[in-house]
């Protein structure tokens, strides 16, 4: 469980893993850990879903909307690639899939619970709204 302070820095105030993992809880992070835009895209979705953190994303086609004659915006998309330097973190952490759910407190990001797995993991469509249901419903 990664807690927001009053100034954006994360901490990590409750965890539970197997006794062979290393631990992260009581750990600090900076503000830029979790830079702006994807705090803001955590806001946005309930939850984050990277099943396989060693797929490379593919091309969208067409690029351009014919009907729009714009870009597909993906913002609202669940599963949408990831920036590359979070896939970096997770391959640094030796995670293979990852789940997050965002905890809103007040309309704002309070904290996330980050679920990780050390390979790929396909989160049934069930899990996956029972997780949003979670975090739609601590505070």
């Amino acid at each position: 469980l990664y807690k927001f302070d009053e100034d954006d820095h994360g901490s990590v105030i409750a965890e539970e893993k197997r006794s062979d993992l290393v631990s992260y809880l009581g750990l600090h992070y900076p503000e830029s850990d979790i830079p702006r835009p994807a705090r803001k895209l955590f806001s946005y979705n309930w939850i984050r879903l990277i099943p396989d953190a060693q797929t490379q994303p593919v091309e969208m086609i067409p690029a351009i909307n014919p009907i729009s004659d714009r870009p597909l915006d993906l913002t609202h998309s669940i599963l949408r690639s990831a920036f590359p330097c979070h896939l970096e973190y997770l391959h640094n952490m030796g995670v293979g899939a990852s789940l997050t759910i965002s905890l809103i407190k007040d309309q704002k990001l309070w904290g996330l619970i980050a679920c990780h797995h050390q390979t790929p993991k396909h989160v049934p469509y069930e899990l996956r709204k029972a997780c949003e249901f979670l975090g739609r419903v601590v505070f």
